[in-house]
C-alpha cells in the first residue's frame, strides 16, 4: 500500500496531464513521482531518451535496468518494465531477479555484473570493469551507469513509498 496518495492526475500541471495521458494505465510511479512538479517532467523525459536516444543497445539498457531493480528487490519496475518489443525473454528477466547467471554470456554477462555492482553501491572492481570496456565505448559505458542510476532511483521510489504496480 502506498505510504503517500498518489498525486490527482486531473489537479497537476497541463504539462504533467500530458505525460500522464501518454503513459499505460495505473501508471503509479508517476502520480507519486508526479507531486515533485518541479522535476517530474524532467525525469520524464530523461526516461524516454534513455528508451529512444542512447547508443547502448536496448537488450543490454534492459539487462542494466533489471539488474537495478533485483538489487532493490523492487517489484514495480518488475512488473511494470516489460517492453513490446522486449529484448530479454522472460526467462532471461526471471534469471536475472534470481541471481542467476547462466543464461548469460559475453556482453551480457559483463553487463549484468557490471550494473548489479553499480547498483550496489560498490566500488566497481577492475575486474567487473575490464570487459565491459572491451566490449563497450566511452559514450555507452556512460550510457550504462546512468541507466542503473535512473532505474535504481525509481525503484527507490517505488520501494520508500510502497508505490503498487496495479491498484
Amino acid at each position: 500500500m502506498a505510504r503517500i496518495p498518489y498525486a490527482d492526475a486531473s489537479a497537476l500541471p497541463a504539462d504533467l496531464r500530458e505525460w500522464h495521458a501518454r503513459l499505460p494505465p495505473n501508471s503509479n510511479l508517476f502520480l507519486m513521482v508526479a507531486h515533485a512538479e518541479a522535476t517530474a517532467g524532467t525525469l520524464m523525459r530523461l526516461g524516454m531518451q534513455q528508451v529512444t536516444q542512447l547508443a547502448l543497445p536496448a537488450r543490454l539498457r534492459e539487462i542494466a535496468t533489471h539488474a537495478a531493480a533485483a538489487v532493490l528487490g523492487d517489484d514495480y519496475v518488475r512488473a511494470r518494465h516489460v517492453l513490446s518489443d522486449d529484448p530479454l525473454t522472460l526467462a532471461e528477466r526471471d534469471a536475472i531477479y534470481r541471481g542467476d547467471e547462466a543464461a548469460f554470456g559475453g556482453v551480457d554477462l559483463a553487463v549484468l555484473r557490471f550494473a548489479t555492482a553499480v547498483a550496489r553501491g560498490l566500488r566497481v572492481d577492475d575486474a567487473t570493469f575490464a570487459p565491459v570496456r572491451a566490449a563497450l565505448s566511452d559514450r555507452e559505458i556512460v550510457e550504462l551507469v546512468q541507466v542503473v542510476g535512473y532505474y535504481w532511483m525509481f525503484g527507490q521510489f517505488a520501494r520508500v513509498l510502497g508505490v503498487e504496480p496495479v491498484r
